[in-house]
């Protein structure tokens, strides 16, 4: 069933990612981050379409975690200027401290991994970045709260209030269920506008 986590501020990105750099990083999210053929960071030309993979791939590769990576998505993305990065809302992102740490580590800072794959999508990336801020998370099943720090590129989370066994079987909060009512109403208008 699993747990979601609310999370509220962003990372800021010095200097802001390029466009190549940002276009990526939006596929990376989009895309189920399973063990590809062509390794860890391929991602596919359309990330939207690549929800039909299971068809395609085995089971068990489809939910093979790639290599490294903390989990099978990413829900960290970029703003519109490449100056921070953000939660991209979606429910149940699992690991969300250990994939800074992946994003920062392999794609972002100077001497990251990816800069010596040799892969051609890595060719406009800049690889100079430093990443600093704080991401507050709160857990909703438990009401864990914690603090995730980015500073000068270095992890790190403090946890604010343990997990609490007890709430497990309350009721939502009322900002909980304002952010799922909120997100009922996105889905309903993304589905008219499509259909119209």
């Amino acid at each position: 069933m699993g747990y979601t986590t609310d999370f509220i501020g962003h990372i800021d990105i010095t200097p802001p990612i390029n466009q190549a750099e940002q276009a990526y990083l939006q596929a990376f999210s989009t895309s189920r981050r399973y063990e590809r053929e062509g390794g860890p960071y391929v991602v596919p030309g359309n990330p939207a379409a690549d929800y039909d993979k299971p068809g395609e791939v085995s089971t068990d590769i489809y939910n093979t975690v790639a290599e490294q990576q903390p989990g099978l998505w990413c829900d960290w993305v970029p703003c519109w200027d490449g100056c921070c990065l953000a939660y991209n809302g979606n429910e149940k992102f699992y690991g969300a401290t250990r994939w800074l740490t992946y994003l920062i580590e392999h794609l972002l800072r100077p001497g990251a991994y990816a800069q010596a794959s040799g892969l051609p999508f890595f060719e406009a990336f800049t690889f100079d970045h430093r990443l600093d801020g704080v991401i507050a998370g709160c857990r909703r099943d438990s009401k864990e709260m914690f603090l995730i720090w980015v500073e000068h590129n270095e992890v790190s989370e403090e946890v604010l209030r343990p997990a609490d066994p007890r709430f497990l079987d309350y009721p939502p909060l009322a900002y909980e269920e304002e952010i799922d009512r909120w997100e009922s109403e996105r889905v309903i208008r993304r589905r008219k506008r499509r259909v119209s």
